[in-house]
This record gives structure tokens, C-alpha cells and sequence, in this order.
């Protein structure tokens, strides 16, 4: 198949929409289809990144006003020129600026906090209609979705889990952190939370429990004054400029992410619990969101903000870590990235 990738996310940029545009494009490719991706982004900072690609990667760096106009204006007439079977849209947004009458399958993926905003309701809707099918990131998306949004027909809708695991492998070596968060430093993702948790464990147990953060966001300042507060500075570690994720699962025994649901912003799945879990990792997570349908008996799911169930969680696991272990590698076989890009391809 002829596959063009329409997205405003991809890599080299870090994140969960990024990760998955990026998967489906790469993995179609080595399935021995055609890839082309119109990507968002600088060509100067992407240059290194596209240049070491076998798929092909057009860059629109404009403003936004004109990126989006001399994108959709380059998707169409390239779309007359050449033959395409399938076009991925990593969100209404993208999709809303292509034309309804083209001749070609259509795949909209939909990960949740784009469609809270009920002011673009009408918007929403009518970029929606345009497709073929809509794939959510977890079954919470899709029910929030239909509890806004009326009318649409479920042979449209499908689920699929966005992780895709190249290589499960679980680390015997000495491990330097109890506990890890990989993820965006967005007040949403609870990493305050584990660091009052943290506080509490070591005034209630005379337990140090080390822990890593990776990732950079507007939180960042906050968390380390935070971690100056509960006096944790020899506990956590910031690991913002790192940039391999597998390094910090490698170092780590548990991946803890207690996200909260905000009026504004929600999890729509937890991308980083599923690739935690190829390492081998354990998972503690809130029930906010989709984030539950990122575990199966591999971890524990507490209640959302309650610091409480939070610690006695991560007590539990670290006394039945050989365990949880073995049950993270078991559950992150069912995200091979072979098998998770038949489900992108097979979905119309």
C-alpha cells in the first residue's frame, strides 16, 4: 500500500502523539509499504533525524496561520499526482483542512484532550465526518467521546492500544532507583504526589526510597521546590536531559505514575506503563482516565489523589517486585510492534 502519515506530531519530538505517528509510519515501512509523512516541525532542528529515515518526511515550519494552509495545499496535490490507499490524521486538527470528497480511506486517531473543548463541538464534528474511521487510545476515550458527541456509528469507532514494543528485556543488574516516572512534568501526571509520598514513607518506615524523574515540562520548578520541602534532595533525581528512556528503566525496579484528572486535561491511556513493563517493570497508576487500561495484574491500580493507597501500593509492590516482574514481560507481549501495526493497518 501507497500510506501518507498528515500529522502535526512526530518525532524527533518526545510524546506520546509523537510516539505513535512515528511507530505507525516506521513499522508500516518495514511491512514493505510506501510511506510519506507531512510532519509539522522545524527543518533545520529535524534535519539530522529525517536525513537517518528510509521513509520519506516533508517538514512545514511556518506560522501557524500559513503552515496549515501550504500543508493541506501540498497533501492535496500531491494526493492528485500520486495514488495513496490509506491517510493517517493524528487528530481532527489535521484532518479538518482536507477536503470531504477525496476518493481515499481516511484513519483519525483520537486521544482525548482534543475533544474536551465543547466550544469546537461544531468543528469537531464536522472534520470527524470525514473519516473512515476513528481510532481511540483506550475505551474511557471513546465513551467520553460518545457521551459529548452524538451520532456516530459504531462500525466507525475502534480502540487500540497506542504502545509499541520493539524489545523485551528484563535487567538483572543492580538497580540504582526504587521508583521512576517517565513522562511530560505536567501537574496531570501526579509527580508531586510521589514526592510526598516518598516524605511520608521515610517519616512513617525509616525507608529512602530512591526515584527518578525523566522528562521536562512547566512543572519542573515547582517539583524541585517540592523536593527541597520534604528535604529528598539525596532521594530524586531529575533526569531531564537524558535521552534514553530505556537507560532510566534499566536503573529503575518500578514505573509510578498517579495521574489526576483535571477540567482541562486528562490521560487518555499511558504509553510509558507499557514500555516500563517490557523492562520488566511493575506499574503503580491512578484509576484517572485510561491510564487503568495501561496494566493488567503486573501492578496496582489506587484511587485517584489519595496518597494513602498510594504508599501502601508501592510498599506492596517493592515486597512483591520478582513476582510483578514476571507479569509485566508476560503483559508486554501483547505490544510487539509486528502485531500492533496490523491493528493500525487492518483497522478499515
Amino acid at each position: 500500500m501507497n500510506i501518507l502519515i498528515y500529522t502535526q506530531c512526530f518525532a524527533p519530538k518526545i510524546g506520546g502523539i509523537e510516539s505513535v505517528m512515528t511507530n505507525i509510519a516506521q513499522q508500516a515501512h518495514l511491512k514493505g509499504h510506501k510511506v510519506l509523512v507531512l510532519a509539522d516541525g522545524s527543518r533545520l532542528s529535524s534535519a539530522e533525524y529525517d536525513q537517518g529515515q528510509e521513509i520519506e518526511i516533508k517538514r512545514f515550519d511556518q506560522l501557524k496561520f500559513l503552515r496549515k494552509k501550504t500543508k493541506s495545499n501540498f497533501c492535496h496535490s500531491i494526493l492528485k499526482e500520486k495514488k495513496f490507499d490509506l491517510i493517517y490524521f493524528d487528530s481532527w486538527k489535521s484532518l479538518e483542512h482536507i477536503n470531504k470528497d477525496l476518493k481515499i480511506k481516511k484513519v483519525c486517531l483520537v486521544h482525548g484532550n482534543e475533544i474536551l473543548n465543547l466550544k469546537k463541538e461544531d468543528r469537531v464534528n464536522r472534520s470527524l465526518s470525514k473519516a473512515n474511521k476513528i481510532i481511540f487510545n483506550s475505551s474511557f476515550t471513546e465513551k467520553l467521546f460518545l457521551k459529548n458527541y452524538k451520532g456516530y456509528l459504531k462500525k466507525k469507532l475502534s480502540i487500540i492500544h497506542p504502545a509499541f514494543i520493539s524489545n523485551i528485556k528484563d535487567y538483572n543488574n543492580k538497580k540504582k532507583y526504587d521508583l521512576c516516572t517517565v513522562a511530560r512534568l505536567e501537574y496531570r501526571k501526579g509527580h508531586h504526589l510521589i514526592l510526598e509520598v516518598l516524605y511520608e514513607i521515610k517519616k512513617r518506615h525509616k525507608l529512602n526510597l530512591k526515584y527518578a524523574i525523566l522528562g521536562n515540562g512547566p512543572e519542573l520548578s515547582r517539583l524541585k521546590d517540592l523536593v527541597m520541602k520534604y528535604n529528598l534532595l539525596n532521594q530524586v533525581d531529575f533526569l531531564e536531559s537524558y535521552s534514553s528512556t530505556e537507560e532510566v528503566y534499566k536503573l529503575s525496579k518500578i514505573h509510578v505514575m498517579p495521574t489526576i484528572t483535571t477540567p482541562n486535561s486528562i490521560e487518555g491511556f499511558g504509553i510509558s506503563n507499557i514500555e516500563a513493563a517490557s523492562k520488566g517493570l511493575p506499574c503503580v497508576v491512578s484509576n484517572s482516565g485510561g491510564t487503568p487500561e495501561s496494566i493488567h495484574n503486573n501492578g496496582i491500580i489506587v484511587s485517584e489523589n489519595n496518597i494513602e493507597e498510594l504508599i501502601d501500593a508501592i510498599l506492596q509492590v517493592v515486597k512483591n517486585l520478582p513476582k510483578l516482574s514476571k507479569k509485566s514481560l508476560t503483559f508486554a507481549k501483547k505490544f510487539k510492534s509486528s502485531s500492533k501495526i496490523k491493528e493500525y493497518l487492518n483497522c478499515i
